[in-house]
C-alpha cells in the first residue's frame, strides 16, 4: 500500500494530479474539492493515498487530509459506491457534512 505521495506538482488536470518523485509521475485522482486548493503547479506536494487495484486497472486515489482518506475508505464499504462514486461525494461535501448527514438520519442530504 501507499499511505502518501510527496513530490513536486506537476499537472494538473479537472480529475487528478501529476505527482513527480524521483523522476515518476505518478496520476493521483482527486476530489474537486482538493483540486480547487491545490498549490501552484512546481510547488511541493503531499497527499495521502489509497491504492486500487482491480484485474484491469490500477489507481492510485489521493487527498490533502487523513481525516478525507478514512471517509473515502468508509463510503468504499458501502454496498454499491466505488472509488469513483466515492470521489464523487467528496467532491460534493466535506468529510464532516456526511458524518453530520448519517448522524441527524438526513436522508436528503
Amino acid at each position: 500500500m501507499i499511505g502518501y505521495i510527496k513530490g513536486e506538482l506537476t499537472d494538473i488536470t479537472e480529475n487528478y494530479a501529476v505527482v513527480e518523485v524521483a523522476g515518476i509521475g505518478y496520476e493521483v485522482n482527486l476530489p474537486s474539492s482538493t483540486i480547487m486548493g491545490l498549490p501552484a503547479i512546481g510547488s511541493s506536494i503531499k497527499l495521502y493515498t489509497y491504492l486500487h487495484v482491480r484485474e484491469d486497472a490500477i489507481s492510485l486515489y489521493g487527498f490533502r487530509t487523513k481525516d478525507d482518506l478514512e471517509m473515502f475508505k468508509l463510503l468504499i464499504t458501502v454496498n454499491g459506491i466505488g472509488p469513483k462514486g466515492a470521489l464523487a461525494i467528496l467532491s460534493a461535501m466535506s468529510a464532516d457534512d456526511i458524518r453530520f448527514a448519517v448522524l441527524a438520519d438526513d436522508v436528503k442530504t
